[in-house]
């Protein structure tokens, strides 16, 4: 079979939904330095391999329980992404959103009660901080285990 029609089942398991986007980008970049060897009669050049993207980090969206105050109807949300957090609060008309790189994170504070936690994230650019909550304690702990891992740069 042919670089092709490798490729074309590649897309087209990701179509379907078999494959996510990096692991369609990982089984790509695999199968086109496999193809290079093989024609080449050699390993594929070092600098190419180390300049090969990391795959993109999945979002995961943490949202307070409409159990909580404040957030009955218009509950907050918290997303963890790639290059920082996004604070979202729903209002009546609108919303307001804060993106905040991991870089920029200066302290995070969780407050446990029995069942739900509150998040405090200060920043080092001198803004007010973000505070969150009604979160589930489990989501606490994901988000501050999310956000420590980024900043080591995991």
């Amino acid at each position: 079979m042919n670089i092709a029609d490798e490729l074309q089942k590649l897309a087209d398991l990701r179509r379907d939904g078999s494959l996510s986007d990096a692991e369609f980008a990982d089984a790509k970049r695999r199968l086109l330095a496999q193809e290079r060897q093989e024609g080449a009669g050699g390993p594929p050049p070092v600098a190419e391999a180390a300049t090969a993207p990391a795959a993109p980090v999945e979002e995961k969206t943490y949202r307070s329980s409409r159990w909580s105050a404040g957030n009955m109807f218009f509950p907050d949300s918290l997303t963890l992404s790639s290059d920082g957090i996004l604070f979202r609060k729903g209002k009546f008309f609108g919303s307001s959103e804060e993106r905040i790189s991991y870089k920029a994170i200066a302290s995070l504070r969780a407050k446990n009660g029995v069942f739900l936690s509150s998040i405090s994230v200060e920043t080092s650019g001198g803004s007010q901080p973000i505070f969150i909550n009604g979160l589930w304690k489990s989501d606490a702990r994901e988000i501050q285990d999310g956000i420590r891992s980024f900043q080591r740069g995991a």
